[in-house]
């Protein structure tokens, strides 16, 4: 019996099959490290997917604050909004590793294309009453403001709302001077924390 054992070490020994499992173990990592595709789906699941979170918010303070009733507010919203889906798409033309990636990032893009669009449709629905929109959109803002402390890119945002904000105040047959000021402590806020974040990124890029 240990004859017999001895043998199937031998014949063990003298077979390439040992090291053909060593050279696949070690050739593992580097087919797991290819990072060829990544950076576009990266992109879209990450920035688009948290851009159209916050569309999607920006979106449902715009209706229920009457914004939407101008058709000229909703079209200038789709159109600024389709900047983040362009850019995602020319990532992907120029970051892919095989077809099957491409059609999955494809689809993903055309989603987020598809809420973008939102503005669209819900201007055709019954408009809400403008009563409280001053309060609405400041209030929306300094929720976006309180993410942005945790995400500061989100503080533009927060800016953009602010300005709409107080648009609407200037607009509005009775004046809310509280939510007026609500709106203007958003707006210095959201500016300070976006230039921090800014100049520190800035200050990364040139180190």
């Amino acid at each position: 019996m240990s004859s017999f054992t001895c043998c199937l070490w031998r014949l063990w020994r003298l077979s390439p099959l040992p090291a053909s499992i060593g050279l696949s173990l070690l050739a593992a990592p580097a087919m797991a490290f290819d990072s060829s595709g990544g950076t576009a789906s990266l992109f879209i699941i990450v920035g688009l997917g948290g851009f159209t979170l916050i569309n999607a918010l920006m979106q449902g303070l715009f209706f229920f604050a009457g914004q939407y009733c101008n058709p000229l507010f909703a079209k200038r919203h789709v159109l600024t909004a389709l900047i983040v889906p362009l850019l995602a798409f020319a990532l992907t033309l120029y970051d892919h590793r095989a077809w099957s990636d491409f059609a999955l990032n494809l689809g993903m893009i055309i989603v987020g294309v598809g809420l973008v669009l939102l503005p669209l449709q819900l201007r055709q629905l019954n408009q809400p009453s403008k009563q409280h929109a001053n309060w609405l959109l400041s209030l929306g803002a300094l929720f976006v403001l309180g993410i942005s402390y945790l995400l500061p890119p989100c503080a533009l945002f927060a800016i953009i709302l602010g300005h709409i904000a107080l648009a609407s105040h200037a607009k509005a047959p009775t004046k809310a001077l509280g939510a007026k000021l609500l709106s203007y402590l958003v707006l210095v806020a959201s500016y300070a924390l976006f230039g921090y974040w800014l100049y520190h990124l800035l200050s990364k890029l040139g180190a």
